[in-house]
């Protein structure tokens, strides 16, 4: 008899478990693929180099995310960023070690809010590029009312 209650329970465990999980949303591209480049304009000064940029977007479900960055992003190794900070909601997420020219890509699971402010300082490169996607849950469904019987 307690062999038959402990399948039970576990079986209950595993049931309560499963529901838990397939109730959770999936991840998907809620911000991007944005492209962050800094080049040299026709007369050559780097004054003209664009350095910082902040992004602002929307999370419909706050809460748990990822950030993938591709340094080079389309234009390839050539391109890649050797120095640069990224900071989300004010929260240093990047830190310009993290990069180098042999840094392909780069994810960290971050934390989002309703809305969200990205700022990416690239510190140092020629000309170069990166791609940012922000990936986070998706929002469900609205749920529809069932058409139960009135009495």
């Amino acid at each position: 008899m307690k062999m038959l209650r402990g399948f039970v329970i576990l079986l209950s465990l595993m049931f309560v478990l499963g529901v838990m999980k397939a109730a959770q949303a999936d991840m998907t591209t809620i911000y991007g693929p944005v492209y962050i480049t800094k080049a040299t304009s026709e007369g050559g000064k780097d004054k003209d180099k664009k350095k910082e940029t902040k992004l602002t977007f929307t999370a419909l479900v706050p809460g748990e995310g990822i950030l993938i960055i591709k340094n080079g992003g389309d234009a390839g190794k050539k391109h890649r960023v050797s120095s640069a900070e990224i900071k989300l909601n004010g929260k240093e997420i990047v830190d310009e070690k993290d990069f180098n020219k042999n840094v392909d890509t780069l994810q960290y699971n971050v934390q989002l809010l309703s809305t969200n402010e990205l700022e990416v300082e690239v510190k140092s490169c020629k000309e170069c590029e990166l791609e940012l996607t922000v990936m986070g849950e998706q929002a469900l469904p609205p749920r529809t009312p069932l058409n139960l019987p009135t009495r």
